[in-house]
């Protein structure tokens, strides 16, 4: 495998994250007004300003990037499932 393709491979693992991301943070704030007030702080103070702030650098397409983008998708899909789980038992 060239230097050319590892980068395309980055690039295109990158822009997935980014993607799902993007339809997490999508969903999340569909139901974040029936969360407890932690809940939306940590969204808002937290996760969120974190997204954009990833969404805006990774196009940078490093393995760092990549590695952030599925940290940080690991950590939204788990307080997506969180508030999720919040919600449907109020």
């Amino acid at each position: 495998m060239d230097a050319k393709s590892i980068t395309d491979d980055v690039k295109n693992e990158v822009n997935k994250g980014i993607e799902k991301l993007t339809m997490l943070r999508d969903e999340v704030k569909l139901h974040i007004h029936l969360a407890s007030l932690d809940a939306k702080q940590e969204w808002n103070d937290k996760l969120e300003p974190k997204i954009n702030e990833v969404s805006t650098t990774a196009h940078t397409a490093s393995d760092a990037s990549k590695a952030a983008i599925h940290d940080l998708v690991s950590k939204v899909e788990g307080f997506y499932a969180k508030l999720r789980g919040t919600a449907s038992s109020s």
